[in-house]
C-alpha cells in the first residue's frame, strides 16, 4: 500500500535510537533550530516501523508539514446490527478539519452475535467473547485496508459493550485488545470509557465531544442507536454542550420485538404501524424513575433486562413496537421539544419513529444517508485522533466526571 507524501507515516521514522531521542526531545523545546535538526533526520518509512514514536512527535510533525492523518473509526453499538467502519482524514492539528474518505457497514457474524448475547447473561463468557470480537475487528480492518485506496495511520475502536454499571465504577467493552494492533501493524486507540468511570463519571455519552467539534451548527444532536442519546447546545453545539445523556432505549428494544416477528429490525417502522399503542403500558414506561434523574445519566442492557422489558413483554410484538415507538418519541420530546435537532443512527431510517418525534414538536434535520450511518464511527475516529495527539477528548461536565480529560488506551504494533 503506498504511503502518502504528506502522511505522518511518510514523514516519521528512525535512523536508530539516537534519531528517536532527538525527535522525542524536540516537542518540549521552543528552539526552531532544534526542531530543524531533528526534522533533518526524518526519513521515509512504512507504518509498521512507527511503534516507538509517541504522540508528541506526530503532533509537531503535523504542524511543521501541514500533514493529514487518516483514522479508521470502528463502532459497534448495542443494537448488534453490524460494525461501522469510517476512514476520516484530519488536517490542521490545532483545530482539526475533517473529511470522510470511506465508509462501510459490515454485518455482524451470527456466531459472534450469539457469543456477545451469551456474555450479557453470563459474565464468565466475556473473555471468550472479547477475543472473538477482537478477531472480527482484525478481519474488518484488513478488509478496509484491502478496499480503501489510501493509507490508514491509526485505528480507533470502541469495542462492544457487554456490561455498563458506572455506579459501581464498572464498564466493560469486548475486543479492546493489543492483538488488534499487532495483527494489523497499526497503532490502536481503544477502551475509551473506563477512565471516565474511574473518575466518577458515567463513561457516557462520549459522542458530545464530536457533536461540539464536528456538527456544531445545530441546537441539539440526537443519535437513535441501541439507545437514544442527545447532546444539547448552549445555544448551538459549536458554542458548547450544556448537557448530554442517554434518553431511553431505542433500537435495542425495537429490534428485540422485530426478531419475535422473524425480522432483524422493523424496516421503516412498518410492523409498528400494524400495532396498537397500549395506553396503560405507555404510562408505566413514561413513569419509570430513570426519566426523573438529572443528567448526566446513562443506560445499559442491564437496565432493560431488569426494569424495562417486563413492562412491555405482556404485549403482542406489533403492539409492543407501536407502544415503544410512542414512548421513545415522548421521552425525546421531553428533552428536545422545539430544538432544531440533527438526527443520526439506524433509527433515523424508521419513518414511523421519525413521524412520532416530529408530531411531538421536535424539528428534525436528516443529513445525507452516509452521515446518518457513519456519524458515530466518525466521532470515534476523532476521539482516537485527539487521544493519540494527547489532547482532551471527553467533556467531563456531560459525563459527570467533572473534568475534560484524554481517555483511551493506546496500543502500538
Amino acid at each position: 500500500m503506498p504511503i502518502k507524501p504528506n502522511s505522518p507515516s511518510f514523514l516519521i521514522c528512525s535512523a536508530g535510537n539516537s534519531c528517536f531521542s532527538s525527535l522525542s526531545m524536540t516537542p518540549g523545546s521552543s528552539s526552531v533550530c532544534a526542531k530543524s535538526r531533528a526534522a533533518s533526520r526524518i526519513i521515509k518509512c512504512s507504518s509498521d516501523r512507527l511503534k516507538f514514536i509517541d504522540y508528541s512527535v506526530y503532533y509537531w510533525v503535523m504542524q511543521m508539514y501541514n500533514a493529514s492523518f487518516n483514522v479508521l473509526g470502528l463502532m459497534s453499538g448495542t443494537s448488534l446490527d453490524g460494525m461501522d467502519a469510517a476512514v476520516v482524514q484530519f488536517s490542521n492539528v490545532t483545530d482539526p478539519h475533517w473529511k470522510l474518505l470511506y465508509f462501510k457497514c459490515l454485518s455482524y457474524p451470527e456466531a459472534l452475535k450469539k457469543q456477545i448475547e451469551a456474555a450479557y447473561e453470563n459474565a464468565s463468557l466475556s473473555d471468550k467473547a472479547s477475543a472473538a470480537f477482537a478477531q472480527w475487528s482484525i478481519d474488518v480492518i484488513q478488509a478496509v485496508q484491502a478496499d480503501f485506496d489510501g493509507t490508514i495511520d491509526l485505528v480507533a475502536s470502541h469495542g462492544q459493550t457487554i456490561f455498563h454499571n458506572p455506579e459501581k465504577k464498572f464498564t466493560y467493552q469486548a475486543g479492546c485488545l493489543p492483538e488488534i494492533a499487532t495483527a494489523t501493524k497499526l497503532p490502536l486507540v481503544t477502551n475509551f470509557r473506563v477512565q471516565d468511570v474511574l473518575l466518577g463519571g458515567q463513561g457516557a455519552p462520549l459522542v458530545p465531544f464530536g457533536d461540539h467539534k464536528l456538527f456544531g451548527t445545530y441546537e441539539a444532536a440526537l443519535n437513535l442507536g441501541g439507545f437514544a442519546n442527545c447532546s444539547i447546545g448552549s445555544p448551538l453545539l459549536k458554542d458548547g454542550v450544556s448537557v448530554a445523556f442517554d434518553i431511553c432505549p431505542a433500537n435495542r428494544i425495537l429490534n428485540t420485538f422485530a426478531r419475535e416477528l422473524g425480522q432483524d429490525y422493523d424496516k421503516d417502522g412498518l410492523l409498528a404501524r400494524q400495532g396498537r399503542i397500549n395506553p396503560w403500558v405507555l404510562d408505566q414506561l413514561n413513569s419509570l424513575p430513570f426519566y426523573d434523574l438529572p443528567a448526566p445519566k446513562s443506560l445499559g442492557q442491564e437496565w432493560i433486562d431488569k426494569t424495562f422489558i417486563e413492562l412491555v413483554d405482556i404485549l403482542a410484538p406489533k403492539d409492543a413496537l407501536a407502544t415503544c415507538i410512542q414512548h421513545i418519541a415522548d421521552q425525546i420530546a421531553q428533552q428536545l421539544e422545539g430544538k432544531r435537532t440533527l438526527v443520526t443512527g439506524g433509527g433515523a431510517f424508521n419513518r414511523t419513529l421519525l413521524q412520532a418525534i416530529e408530531e411531538n414538536n421536535v424539528p428534525i434535520v436528516l443529513p445525507e444517508k452516509t452521515i446518518i450511518e457513519a456519524k458515530e464511527a466518525i466521532v470515534f475516529a476523532l476521539l482516537g485522533f485527539e487521544r493519540f495527539m494527547g489532547r482532551a477528548n471527553v467533556i467531563g461536565t456531560t459525563t459527570g466526571s467533572g473534568i475534560w480529560h484524554s481517555s483511551g488506551t493506546i496500543f502500538h504494533p
